[in-house]
């Protein structure tokens, strides 16, 4: 059966604002843009306009997509099609400073959604896949994978032992990125051989680059050797964010990218449009992580997730007062919701009955709606973070999608 959005979306005021899976979202970009360059050349990756369409609308069984209504007036035509995502550049962040950013500003600007959560693990993959998460399985920051035992899907390592045997990437996410094809990925070189890698962009033809001036002549090469679609990621925005907030060090990092993102254009050739978008936004997060009260912690094996998504695994029989009594401390400060309400209300996609994993989530999740994170002694780094992300918040949720034809 073919559910619509409206079916989906609750409408209840303590529920979260739902991604948009059945149009303009991140999982559909990659497809929409498959669609058209098919239609555009007559055929893309050695397939007919006609098998293409038929494989983007195969990949989320359940959910017929809007491919076209939203997708860029300036790629509609394009013969060539490169996507540069920019990691963390959420759209309430882009029009806050756009008028410091020459280059950006020339771009066409619309406002697509990401996935749920809204973390970088997840959003890429589904960037890649055209995939919910609910089909692809990335289901988080901190994923659970076994009993009790907890994954970084960034780092592709178990926080409290880094030693520990990992599962094979191919096995966690099993769904071959763009769609089978093999484009050309034009990404950080440090990242080639990690898990995360391996589980989103596998049997791609990875181009690296170690600096950002780099990426901008790898992807115009591509590009003059005639690569209809070329797919390229930088990480720096969000980076910066975590470090340093929304200020100063920020609108930098934003004015270095807009050089490069004018360096890029001037190098396109022609017929070519350039798409950018994001995986998610930021919110800056003000004070320390809160610390999860005493009574509820006595309730829960373990933790998972992130910060602003924070999922409990909790004792058997244990949901009902963990969720009462959250309720009733965090109520104003976050969204308190059972796995079988978020799987139900179609936050990851189709509530499909066979959730991939259902056990990667936790029982209870702790959802933030105000500037504040929950605390894991588990989940640390080497700073504190000043911006945060990975909550359903319209900050974090709504990203930019840019279009510029040549």
């Amino acid at each position: 059966m073919i559910l619509s959005n409206e079916v989906l979306n609750l409408g209840a005021s303590e529920m979260p604002p739902l991604p948009n899976y059945y149009g303009a979202g991140i999982s559909n970009v990659v497809p929409a843009i498959f669609s058209h360059l098919a239609r555009n050349r007559g055929s893309l990756f050695g397939k007919s306009s006609s098998e293409i369409e038929e494989l983007v609308y195969s990949v989320n069984p359940g959910i017929e997509p809007d491919l076209d209504s939203w997708f860029p007036k300036e790629a509609t035509e394009a013969g060539q099609i490169v996507l540069l995502v920019l990691d963390g550049l959420g759209f309430s962040q882009l029009t806050r400073f756009i008028d410091e950013l020459p280059n950006l500003s020339m771009l066409s600007q619309s406002r697509i959604s990401s996935v749920a959560p809204t973390t970088t693990a997840t959003a890429l993959t589904s960037i890649t896949t055209g995939a919910t998460p609910a089909i692809h399985g990335l289901l988080g920051y901190r994923m659970c994978i076994g009993r009790n035992r907890v994954m970084n899907t960034l780092s592709w390592a178990c926080s409290t032992d880094a030693s520990e045997k990992m599962p094979d990437p191919s096995e966690v996410q099993q769904l071959a990125p763009f769609l089978s094809f093999h484009p050309k990925v034009v990404t950080k070189a440090q990242h080639q051989n990690s898990g995360f890698t391996k589980a989103h962009l596998r049997e791609t033809e990875i181009v690296n680059y170690r600096f950002p001036s780099t990426m901008i002549d790898h992807v115009s090469d591509l590009l003059h050797q005639g690569q209809a679609f070329v797919y390229a990621y930088y990480e720096g925005i969000d980076t910066v964010a975590h470090e340093y907030g929304l200020g100063s060090s920020y609108l930098e990092e934003l004015r270095a990218v807009d050089y490069l993102v004018g360096r890029l254009i001037a190098s396109l050739p022609k017929g070519t449009s350039l798409l950018i978008t994001s995986d998610h936004g930021q919110v800056e997060v003000p004070g320390l992580p809160i610390k999860i009260d005493s009574r509820i912690l006595d309730s829960t094996k373990v933790l998972s997730g992130e910060g602003r998504f924070r999922w409990l695994h909790l004792k058997e029989g244990a949901t009902r007062k963990v969720v009462e009594l959250a309720s009733e401390i965090y109520q104003q400060q976050a969204w308190i919701l059972t796995r079988d309400q978020l799987i139900e209300g179609g936050y990851y996609g189709v509530p499909l009955e066979n959730l991939n994993e259902r056990s990667r989530l936790g029982d209870v999740a702790f959802i933030a709606k105000s500037d504040i994170a929950f605390f894991d002694p588990v989940d640390t780094g080497p700073y504190n973070l000043v911006c945060r992300h990975g909550s359903l918040t319209h900050d974090e949720l709504d990203v930019p999608l840019l279009g510029y034809f040549v």
